[in-house]
């Protein structure tokens, strides 16, 4: 039997992605794989988040609570260099939790998230109607989307979609910024299977909940894309979850986009193979963006 053929470097960088970041004592350094999209120099906003949700789970995450709420808000674009985040407690109570995390660079804050806990209990005896499971098929079923290398991406078809979407008239490929989505640009395609690959912080490998901190973001250019490109930058995102997700998958679902005078606010629901997981809302606000002089 002769020994399978060596992974070509495009293969192995899909396969085995660089970490978004490595230790160094107190700061974290981005590699490039962390590198933003709107302007040079910077990081995206899946890698700040990431970071501090990082930091967040491992400073204050236990068995029994579950992150019901984790906000990112992205207030300066942060640049590519070491990096330093403190959290704090500002909650502390044993059935909720509030912690907030910070990244400052120059004296700046750039990035603040905030995560909610709330411990496990009892359910009540009285049954709540609940959002209905997610008929699509199964993402081993599914080609693979080779556009992104943080994640394999399986685009779920149109005939599966629950939410009418369809691209307004009008527009030109020829303004606007370049196009991030690929084969799911069309609106009725904005449905996808997402497992995520590679680690947040060298040597620390993804858990549940890094697992929506670090795909999070990608709820922006799914809600805030037209179908020529993407020319919203979103200025935060806020997961709400009722659980921690089972599995490597995540269902990406474009259920809301609105949007006036240059000022959007989006929502994906968010499933996992087991059933819905919660909802990803992001705001954001149009954007042009700068090229290399």
């Amino acid at each position: 039997m002769s020994a399978p053929a060596p992974e070509t470097a495009a293969e192995n960088a899909i396969h085995h992605p660089l970490p978004l970041f490595e230790q160094d004592g107190d700061l974290f350094v981005p590699t490039r794989a962390g590198r933003g999209y709107w302007q040079e120099g910077t990081l995206n906003g899946s890698a700040v988040a990431a970071l501090t949700g990082y930091v967040i789970e491992r400073d204050f995450g236990a068995s029994g609570l579950v992150p019901v709420r984790f906000c990112v808000d992205m207030l300066r674009m942060a640049p590519a260099e070491p990096l330093r985040v403190t959290t704090e407690a500002i909650h502390d109570g044993g059935r909720l939790k509030l912690i907030e995390a910070r990244i400052v660079c120059g004296g700046k804050l750039v990035t603040r998230a905030t995560c909610q806990f709330v411990r496990e209990g009892e359910a009540p005896v009285n049954p709540t109607w609940q959002t209905p499971a997610w008929a699509v098929p199964h993402p081993d079923t599914l080609p693979s989307l080779h556009r992104f290398t943080r994640w394999d991406a399986r685009p779920i078809p149109p005939e599966y979609a629950r939410v009418e979407r369809t691209a307004p008239p009008g527009g030109d490929a020829a303004h606007g910024n370049v196009p991030v989505l690929g084969d799911i640009a069309p609106p009725e395609r904005r449905q996808v299977w997402l497992k995520p690959l590679g680690e947040v912080v060298a040597g620390h490998a993804l858990t549940p909940f890094l697992r929506v901190v670090v795909t999070g973001d990608f709820a922006s250019p799914l809600t805030h894309s037209s179908r020529f490109g993407i020319d919203y930058v979103n200025t935060d995102f806020t997961a709400y979850l009722h659980r921690l997700p089972q599995g490597e998958w995540l269902g990406y679902e474009l259920t809301g986009h609105l949007s006036q005078a240059g000022v959007a606010a989006g929502e994906c629901r968010l499933h996992d193979l087991v059933g819905p997981l919660g909802t990803i809302n992001v705001s954001a606000a149009a954007q042009v963006r700068r090229k290399k002089p």
